[in-house]
């Protein structure tokens, strides 16, 4: 079958544009970025040269999905990353607070509050979920699974594209220049507001501006291309500390790695060490010879071991395992007891948890009694220790009968 020159344009055009449909999670775990030196292992020399030094300084990656919106989700999980390290709920509770004021913005621009609500409102649910999360103690697995839920990650995008599209008319003297001849309100209309359209230098400047610097947090993009350096390229966006949002000490900063077309997230050796870390699983405590009984507790907890992740004791950190470390809260005890010599009864169903017995008490040796008084079971009272309430009562040899009962 032949076909016409028409036809075979016609077919090599779609040939060109076609994408494939990307593959595997919106955002992964992190993984050694050895596997992208190995991406580029039989590539050009210039980017073989560049991903070999690449893990020298950044030792992880997380992939993120190349469906056009790759670089708004990097950005926004970068954000809430941050966020959780901080380990600071006020922080976040703050986070929530400033963004609940950019409705403003979004109305002054006229976009339908009873539509950009279903936006916001998962933001500021996952926000206020994050500062009750703190301290994390799961590797910020909770905040990956919300990211790798299509309807929450598709509505925080949706809302940080609606809040720089707003920035942007709102701010129009700051980005005009960089349209190409196009006005704010047709650039945002094509570039920023519609969804799978992946974001350029102009739209991450100005999310950067509306929703990332004001947070204290500072954000890196490092460009994988082929200019002749030996390193990739690197653009730096630093925080913009204020009175209520100052930055904070440890990994402050965003790391973007772009390749053509695409943006996954990159990290240093040191932000490992500061991003939240996973709750430790049963860790052996090793405080003392005998079993340890908690103030006002009908349980004792065995030496063998102690499972954190279910109870918490007052007083009693986790951090140098096989120490203790105590609380400075006057309200909190921190007394612990431990007599070597209590009884332990058999083993119960958990074989950490023994049943607390009480300890054997002293006896008092008491006068022995005559007659139905001298009993062990009860506390001796006055009528039986004081003389003059310790005559013997006679017992009657007959039965006590009234005329009634005769009857």
């Amino acid at each position: 079958m032949a076909y016409t020159e028409e036809e075979l344009a016609q077919y090599e055009r779609l040939s060109n544009d076609y994408v494939p449909e990307a593959e595997g999670p919106l955002v992964s775990p992190r993984q050694s970025s050895q596997r992208i030196t190995s991406e580029y292992a039989q590539a050009d020399p210039i980017y073989v040269h560049k991903t070999t030094a690449l893990p020298q300084k950044f030792s992880q990656y997380r992939t993120v999905k190349g469906d056009g919106n790759c670089g708004w989700r990097a950005l926004a999980f970068g954000y809430f990353e941050a966020l959780l390290q901080t380990a600071d709920p006020s922080r976040v509770l703050g986070e929530v607070a400033r963004l609940t004021s950019l409705n403003n913005v979004l109305d002054s621009v006229g976009y339908p509050r009873d539509i950009y609500s279903d936006f916001t409102d998962e933001t500021l649910q996952l926000l206020r979920e994050s500062a009750a999360s703190l301290p994390v103690r799961d590797d910020g697995a909770a905040l990956l699974a919300s990211f790798n839920d299509a309807a929450i990650c598709n509505a925080i995008i949706m809302h940080f594209r609606l809040v720089t599209s707003a920035w942007m008319k709102t701010h129009v003297d700051s980005y005009i220049h960089y349209t190409e001849n196009q006005s704010i309100q047709d650039y945002c209309s094509t570039h920023i507001e519609p969804h799978a359209v992946e974001i350029d230098n102009l739209g991450l400047q100005a999310c950067i501006d509306a929703i990332i610097k004001p947070a204290g947090i500072a954000v890196q993009v490092l460009y994988l291309d082929r200019s002749p350096v030996e390193q990739v390229n690197q653009i730096d966006w630093p925080a913009e500390p204020s009175t209520l949002n100052a930055p904070y000490n440890g990994m402050s900063t965003i790391r973007l790695l772009y390749r053509p077309g695409h943006y996954d997230i990159l990290y240093k050796h040191e932000d490992i060490d500061m991003l939240p870390a996973a709750a430790v699983t049963n860790p052996q405590i090793n405080l003392m010879s005998g079993p340890v009984y908690l103030p006002s507790s009908n349980v004792c907890y065995s030496q063998q071991g102690l499972d954190l992740d279910n109870f918490y004791i007052p007083g009693l950190a986790s951090a140098g395992v096989s120490s203790l470390a105590f609380s400075n809260d006057p309200y909190i005890s921190n007394e612990i007891y431990a007599p070597s010599a209590l009884p332990i009864t058999s083993a119960t169903a958990d074989p950490y948890i023994i049943p607390y017995s009480e300890p054997p008490k002293a006896t008092v040796q008491s006068p022995t009694l005559e007659g139905s008084w001298n009993t062990d079971r009860f506390r001796r009272s006055r009528y039986q220790v004081e003389d003059k309430f310790r005559q013997v009562m006679p017992i009657r040899a007959e039965p006590c009968q009234t005329e009634a009962m005769k009857q």
